[in-house]
């Protein structure tokens, strides 16, 4: 789960985006790992505010105001690294609107500031390449009642073949 849904202060600006209701939800059905890419790969709480640029061949991650801040090296290496150590889990409840977590419409920039296109955030699409069926969702995705349930559905399904498959 994203840290800062946690209600810890990791967030860019250093804001908590703590969600209670949700997080009470998690923790009666789930052991939680905590995880924000920004922070593990070094980056300070607050930080300038980053953005994805460049083409889908070749994504950049840059500071929004600051173009010289690069960190893409940086998110690459831990996107190869970090998702394979996450073998354990069983879902995956990113944080909506981040470069590195959201899961769909992020905007993908191009060297004139237009949005080419939206996409996935990059830890995000690190996660679902290396685990295509983990059941995943943002906040907004887990609001409702309902949406909590079918989200709890989908992760004990997944559970339930994970461990067929360890038992084969």
């Amino acid at each position: 789960m994203s840290r800062c849904l946690l209600g810890d202060r990791v967030r860019y600006d250093g804001e908590i985006k703590y969600e209670p209701v949700l997080l009470d939800f998690i923790q009666q059905h789930f052991e939680i790992i905590g995880v924000c890419p920004e922070v593990e790969i070094g980056l300070s709480t607050p930080r300038p505010p980053l953005q994805l640029g460049g083409s889908l061949q070749a994504i950049k991650m840059t500071g929004r105001d600051d173009p010289s801040i690069d960190i893409t090296e940086a998110m690459q290496n831990y996107c190869n690294q970090r998702p394979p150590q996450l073998n354990s889990i069983c879902a995956y409840i990113f944080k909506s609107r981040s470069p590195s977590c959201g899961i769909k419409d992020i905007p993908l920039f191009n060297s004139q500031g237009e949005i080419l296109q939206t996409i996935q955030g990059v830890f995000a699409h690190a996660i679902i390449q290396q685990y295509p069926e983990l059941p995943i969702s943002d906040e907004n995705g887990l609001a409702s009642r309902q949406q909590k349930n079918i989200f709890l559905d989908k992760v004990n399904a997944y559970h339930t073949l994970k461990m067929r498959q360890l038992l084969e």
